[in-house]
């Protein structure tokens, strides 16, 4: 039987899912766009923010919406008009990660039974903001089951003019070492940045992508199909898939760390540049997107041990 406990204490507002024995849990901070803070399974941290660091400063596992990734330096036209956004990436002067990982979500609705643990956190943009003046409500769906996990994520244009947007997730996967790790990507092009994280140009891939994670340092986007990666550690297996034929995939190695973001997208950096994924939300339109997380045991052949 799973449950779900509520961590409500004075600003603090948390969220857990759990099975009966707590040896699978998920929690989300609601005060920080919703975002899944740690995840464990059957004993195996699998998401967590990385060591030494702050959410504030690696944005573990945020939302990315309305845009994935980085704008250059703020900037975007968009029907003809200019906008200019907040850039929070001072040093690179990108615009980066969107408008909602810092915002206050909702507990909108739960379920719990024998199999699966569910919420539904909710969070509305009534005015907009500066480089995005619309409005949007925005739904994160997340489903705890005995294999995993999924991220169901909708947004509905809720004013008169529509708008541009990309969406992402932002999570920070830990292995027992990464080093003893691979990554298996079914990528149909790679795309090519500049130095601040800038996409410029692309390149066609025609073979499954394998990453021996080995002193290799990566910040690279990908197009890739519907099973997304597979990323195989010394305690556990992970499949990432979406439900759409087409997707995007953006992969970092921080420094002197056991994890690795694996970033599911619509689109890539600049996408309000580049039009790279860039998708339209007309006005009352509502889109949605689903990246479903499994999980078991460690193949030892694939992964060289």
């Amino acid at each position: 039987m799973f449950k779900i406990n509520k961590l409500f204490n004075g600003n603090s507002r948390k969220v857990v899912l759990e099975n009966e024995d707590n040896s699978t849990h998920i929690l989300f901070d609601l005060n920080e766009g919703g975002r899944v803070e740690s995840y464990k399974h059957l004993g195996n941290i699998i998401i967590s923010d990385l060591e030494e660091s702050n959410y504030k400063k690696d944005y573990a596992s945020a939302i990315l919406f309305p845009f994935a990734n980085r704008i250059k330096d703020g900037i975007y036209t968009y029907n003809g008009v200019s906008y200019k956004l907040l850039c929070n990436d001072v040093e690179n002067n990108n615009a980066l990660h969107g408008l909602v990982y810092n915002k206050t979500f909702e507990l909108l609705d739960e379920k719990v039974n024998d199999k699966i643990a569910r919420v539904v956190l909710y969070y509305k943009e009534n005015t907009g903001t500066d480089g995005f003046p619309f409005r949007f409500s925005i739904w994160l769906t997340y489903v705890l089951n005995s294999k995993g996990f999924s991220l169901s994520i909708k947004v509905k244009n809720d004013g008169k003019s529509t708008f541009p947007f990309t969406l992402g997730w932002h999570p920070y996967f830990r292995s027992l070492d990464l080093k003893q790790s691979q990554f298996h990507i079914n990528a149909k092009e790679k795309f090519i940045s500049d130095d601040r994280g800038i996409v410029k140009e692309s390149e066609k891939m025609t073979e499954t992508l394998v990453i021996q994670f080995d002193d290799i340092q990566l910040d690279d986007a990908f197009l890739v199909s519907s099973t997304m990666a597979d990323f195989m550690t010394p305690t556990y297996r992970l499949r990432l898939e979406a439900q759409s034929k087409e997707n995007y995939l953006q992969i970092y190695t921080p420094p002197n760390s056991n994890s690795v973001a694996i970033e599911p997208m619509v689109g890539v950096s600049d996408s309000f540049n580049n039009n790279i994924g860039l998708q339209e939300l007309f006005p009352k339109e509502v889109f949605e997107k689903k990246w479903i997380i499994h999980i078991s045991k460690t193949n030892k052949r694939l992964c060289n041990f």
